[in-house]
């Protein structure tokens, strides 16, 4: 019975070649069909491979090699691997895999492949140790570790610069490159400068923050470069050739880092979307981004992209458009800066907006409509934060919907549930010690006989780190719980200093669990943003203390 081919697949329109990035398998393993085989990347994202039947495997195709569509990358069976089973199955990607390989064949190890690929080593050459006449592993080891010798000019002074390392570009670094040097020399790029008070921008985050703790700054700046899109239809299109094609519907992209690279997922219809449906999809393509599991449908063809690094502090910038694209706005800092406000010297939070268009689409004037309607929406987003309806509630007319549960309400007792918090304490006599009272419980703090108390609780400042803690390791277990990840014991640390007026805390997890290192990873970053301990940390709550005085007679 014939072997079971595994060809690089085409993944998208785009697509014509592929790289291996990590086999699931080894070579001479057996395989069930469903199984995960291989994982491939494309110039957008990752895939897992499942065998499509049961077998012994046999990789033709190392990690770390990039070939074109169709090619052939390993075969499932028990049947001889014939050599010419590791060419494509079309002919001209026969010729294409062929030139991309040395002329002389080279003897090696897989490992020793795979490293040579990572560290840019050229096998034919190395010179192989052992006796069998093939390259190992640590033979490109040692030419890693092989001290360079610069080129020396005459004297003793180096000459030109000292090569440390060479990396092939593959996948979506190798595209990301291209496409990058591609739009630089084929699109015209005009860049607009405009700065905006960002005032009523930070109201609205504010107010978001309260309603679903998952919004972030950038939802709101997605959300409101769609509406303004929307009224200049003229600026959604493409040049194909010597026509201009316009669009029906916003679709925003926006940058998110991954360890593979720069990802720009894109939400599609953003025009139609209300905030907490914005939110809910821009929340589900960054974790697909970050875990590898973006769709060819989820990238590309945007109508624009928001990139914000102003996170980073970086105020301004020269953004270079995506390919297919007509506007790219890259968001500074929100910053205090002085302003003139009435003739009057102000200070205000501003925010620089570096909006790069397609000249062959938008000329000055239709830019400037652009660039001046996004900053007037930003700027008054304050109508709507004092508007008496939920922000959150959806757009207009028949499409208003309530918020859909919230991905990143992580901890028990989601905020829409715990209204208003009261508790009570009571002291009596000279003495430290305080009972403080919530609704059913009820707990003691004192100072340590060192400084004056009785010892009888800890000390204010140990409650509310371990208070920290435990809300810490409350929010990473219930976002384990919400995706099914299974967590068999947690202990936390955390330091403190100085003693006195804290000024730096450390706060460490130890978890142990068979989950995957990178799946608990994510759980981490949710767990961060759903403990509400320590967003009391957070220099924006407001905090006043009111004192009541009752007399009493002197003993």
């Amino acid at each position: 019975m014939p072997n079971t081919t595994v060809l690089m697949p085409k993944l998208g329109q785009a697509m014509t070649e592929g790289s291996v990035v990590l086999w699931h398998r080894k070579d001479g393993e057996r395989v069930e069909a469903g199984a995960v085989l291989v994982t491939v990347e494309t110039d957008k994202a990752t895939y897992d491979l499942e065998a499509t039947a049961s077998g012994t495997v046999h990789i033709i195709i190392q990690e770390g090699e990039e070939v074109p569509i169709d090619t052939v990358i390993a075969e499932i069976g028990d049947a001889p691997v014939q050599t010419a089973s590791a060419a494509p199955v079309a002919p001209q990607a026969v010729v294409q895999h062929k030139q991309t390989s040395s002329k002389q064949r080279v003897l090696a190890s897989p490992k020793a492949k795979r490293l040579a690929a990572q560290r840019g080593i050229d096998l034919s050459t190395l010179t192989p140790s052992g006796a069998d006449g093939i390259i190992s592993a640590s033979d490109v080891e040692n030419a890693v570790a092989a001290p360079k010798t610069p080129a020396l000019a005459s004297g003793s002074a180096v000459s030109g610069r000292i090569e440390r390392e060479r990396r092939k570009l593959i996948g979506m670094r190798k595209a990301s490159a291209r496409r990058v040097q591609e739009a630089w020399q084929t699109i015209p790029h005009i860049v607009q400068m405009i700065d905006l008070d960002a005032t009523a921008l930070r109201a609205m985050r504010k107010q978001l923050k309260q309603e679903a703790p998952a919004i972030t700054l950038n939802d709101v700046l997605l959300h409101t470069a769609a509406r303004v899109l929307t009224g200049l239809p003229d600026l959604n299109g493409t040049i194909q050739n010597d026509e201009l094609v316009l669009y029906d519907g916003v679709d925003i992209g926006f940058a998110v880092g991954s360890p593979r690279g720069l990802l720009v997922p894109v939400i599609r219809r953003a025009d139609t979307l209300s905030m907490a449906q914005l939110v809910a999809e821009s929340q589900r393509l960054i974790e697909a981004g970050r875990t590898g599991q973006l769709g060819p449908d989820d990238m590309g063809n945007a109508s624009l992209t928001v990139s914000n690094l102003g996170m980073f502090g970086i105020q301004a910038g020269t953004p270079v458009i995506n390919l297919g694209e007509p506007i790219l706005v890259f968001v500074g800092a929100v910053e205090d800066r002085p302003v003139v406000v009435n003739g009057q010297i102000v200070v205000r939070p501003m925010m620089t907006l570096s909006i790069a268009y397609d000249h062959r689409i938008a000329d000055g004037v239709a830019a400037s409509r652009f660039s001046q309607g996004l900053k007037q929406a930003l700027e008054n987003l304050e109508s709507e934060v004092q508007s008496s309806k939920p922000v959150l509630s959806a757009v207009e007319g028949s499409k208003v919907q309530s918020l859909p549960p919230n991905p990143q309400s992580l901890t028990p007792n989601p905020q829409d549930r715990l209204g208003k918090r009261e508790l009570h304490s009571v002291s009596a006599g000279e003495r430290y010690e305080v009972q403080v009272h919530s609704q059913n419980h009820v707990w003691t703090l004192d100072e340590p006989n060192s400084d004056g108390g009785n010892d009888a609780g800890p000390d204010p400042v140990t409650a509310f780190l371990g208070a920290l803690l435990s809300c810490m390791t409350i929010a990473f277990k219930a976002a384990a719980r919400r995706r099914k990840v299974t967590i068999d014991r947690i202990e936390g640390h955390i330091n403190a200093t100085p003693k006195g007026h804290v000024k730096e805390i450390v706060l460490t997890l130890e978890v142990w669990s068979p989950a995957a290192e990178q799946d608990l990873k994510i759980l981490l970053e949710r767990a961060e943003r759903g403990c509400y301990v320590s967003g009391v940390l957070k220099p924006e709550i407001n905090f006043a203390v009111e004192l009541t005085i009752h007399s009493t007679e002197a003993s």
